[in-house]
């Protein structure tokens, strides 16, 4: 497994690479989604919960980034950009 940082223009960028078994391209939205798994055999007891990427794309959304996965059979990148200036805060009105 490879962790690495780097600065971009706008931003930063976290990559969490791997030789696993890979991602299907076909799946690569869908493992984003709450309680979705890639190996569908597997059951909670030896697999996980399938919340941990639905949990990682909200929180990278709500500070104005995006999370994605490219690669193909043995190689598993996951990337996930951050803006340099976070999202401007909404003002909440109180109801009247």
């Amino acid at each position: 497994m490879t962790v690495a940082v780097r600065p971009l223009p706008d931003g930063a960028e976290l990559t969490v690479a791997d030789d696993g078994p890979g991602v299907p391209a076909e799946l690569r939205e869908e493992i984003f989604e709450r309680f979705s798994r890639v190996d569908k055999d597997r059951s909670r007891a030896s697999g996980g919960t399938g919340l941990g990427l639905a949990i990682v794309r909200a929180v990278v959304s709500a500070h104005g980034g995006t999370a994605g996965v490219d690669g193909g059979p043995g190689r598993t990148v996951f990337r996930i950009r951050l803006p340099a200036e976070p999202p401007p805060v909404e003002a909440e009105t109180a109801p009247s």
